[in-house]
């Protein structure tokens, strides 16, 4: 693969081993965000600045192939989201605008109907929750931006599963947890069906879409996934630690009132429709445009 100048914006969970992903491969890459991460691999330039601002991302990314967008909020609150989401997107779109890079951006699968099977891309975008209703917006945002001529591409991935995730299903507290033969929290259903995504297959699609050739541009693709139930992931889990673990979800009134008290889980209130029946997703269109197996940690896992 042909030497290129990428930015990535954005230091969480996904931004940061895209990062040491493209610079194992040899790419100049130019990483932003608001704080200077913990750390920084060697041969990546990091920038610190507000995504929000075009202007300067768009100097930053002067001559780059692509800006891979892997941003959102640390808090899981439909607020906090509305507040930081809208700003970002829109300053990421006038990034791409202004230096022609092509904007591969990382999103959600919260937007579409819920009663519709396994969810495509073209399945109607019709969000029940808050969140989604953010999504939506957004995604309507950047619809209208390629129609004025920006280059951009979506990669929409489902609830996160791999190492190093702080945020998802088996992160390292919720391992720790099963260790000691404690079930982690779940919510809705343990015996549903649910996509997930794991973590080395999303960075390894956003990397993929902003090498692509043209063809990808002013598409949505879906991140592979891999269907599973909660309960068998974290039976297997302590499995591999010799632990037995009953799993058992949170009951949706003790939810409710727990949030009340905190923001993150008041966000997880307003997803518990996509944890109290099979969560199905179709990455049919992805997988049929990047034909090689992607690297995924959970082979053997079922799939709808």
């Amino acid at each position: 693969m042909k030497r290129s100048k990428i930015v990535v914006a954005g230091a969480g969970q996904i931004g940061t081993p895209v990062v040491e992903r493209l610079v194992a491969e040899g790419h100049e890459v130019v990483w932003v965000s608001r704080s200077k991460p913990g750390r920084i691999p060697a041969g990546a330039r990091h920038v610190a600045l507000d995504a929000q601002r075009g202007e300067e991302v768009a100097k930053v990314a002067t001559g780059a192939r692509a800006i891979i967008a892997a941003v959102n909020p640390p808090i899981y609150d439909a607020a906090v989201w509305k507040e930081t989401l809208v700003p970002l997107n829109a300053g990421l779109i006038d990034a791409a605008r202004r230096s022609g890079a092509r904007l591969v951006l990382l999103d959600s699968l919260y937007m579409y109907a819920l009663d519709h099977g396994p969810l495509r891309p073209t399945t109607p975008q019709e969000p029940v929750s808050e969140k989604g209703k953010i999504r939506k917006a957004l995604a309507d945002i950047l619809v209208a931006a390629q129609r004025e001529g920006v280059r951009a591409v979506s990669l929409r991935a489902s609830d996160f599963l791999g190492q190093d995730l702080d945020r998802s299903l088996l992160s390292p507290s919720a391992i720790d947890r099963i260790k000691r033969g404690k079930s982690p929290l779940l919510i809705g259903d343990p015996d549903v069906l649910h996509a997930f995504s794991m973590r080395d297959d999303v960075v390894d699609g956003l990397v993929r879409l902003a090498f692509a050739e043209d063809d990808v541009e002013g598409q949505v693709f879906h991140a592979p996934v891999v269907h599973e139930t909660t309960r068998n992931l974290v039976e297997r889990e302590a499995q591999k630690h010799g632990a037995h673990v009953k799993a058992w979800a949170l009951p949706a009134w003790l939810l409710h009132v727990a949030g009340l008290f905190d923001r993150n889980t008041r966000g997880l209130v307003e997803m518990l429709p996509q944890w109290t029946a099979p969560y199905l997703v179709d990455d049919s269109s992805y997988r049929e445009r990047f034909p090689a197996p992607a690297r995924s940690e959970m082979a053997g896992s079922a799939r709808a």
